[in-house]
C-alpha cells in the first residue's frame, strides 16, 4: 500500500486528531513528524518542520473530500497569486 501526503500541520497533534477522525471511515494514516519532546509527541507544540498525514494513495480522493472542510488545501494561495499574474 503506498501512502501519500494529504496535508501538512504545525505540530504531530493536529496531524495525529485529523488522521484518528478518519478512523472512523476506516482509513488508515501515518503521521511523519521530526518532533520528538521530553513528554513524548504533541508536547511541544509546533514544530518548525511541521507534521505530514500521509493516506493510503486508493483513497486520496475520499480523504480530500472529507477533510475539504477541516483543512485549508496548501496551495490555494499559490495557485490564485499565479492565476492573477496571468491575467495581468
Amino acid at each position: 500500500m503506498d501512502f501519500v501526503e494529504i496535508a501538512r500541520f504545525s505540530s504531530r497533534l493536529e496531524a495525529e486528531t485529523i488522521g484518528h477522525a478518519l478512523d472512523q471511515y476506516g482509513i488508515p494514516f501515518v503521521v511523519q513528524s521530526a518532533d520528538v519532546g521530553m513528554f513524548g509527541p504533541g508536547m511541544i507544540g509546533t514544530s518548525p518542520a511541521g507534521a505530514q498525514l500521509l493516506v493510503p494513495q486508493d483513497r486520496l480522493d475520499e480523504v480530500r473530500e472529507l477533510l475539504n472542510c477541516v483543512v485549508v488545501d496548501l496551495h490555494a494561495d499559490e495557485e490564485g497569486a499565479e492565476e492573477e499574474q496571468e491575467e495581468e
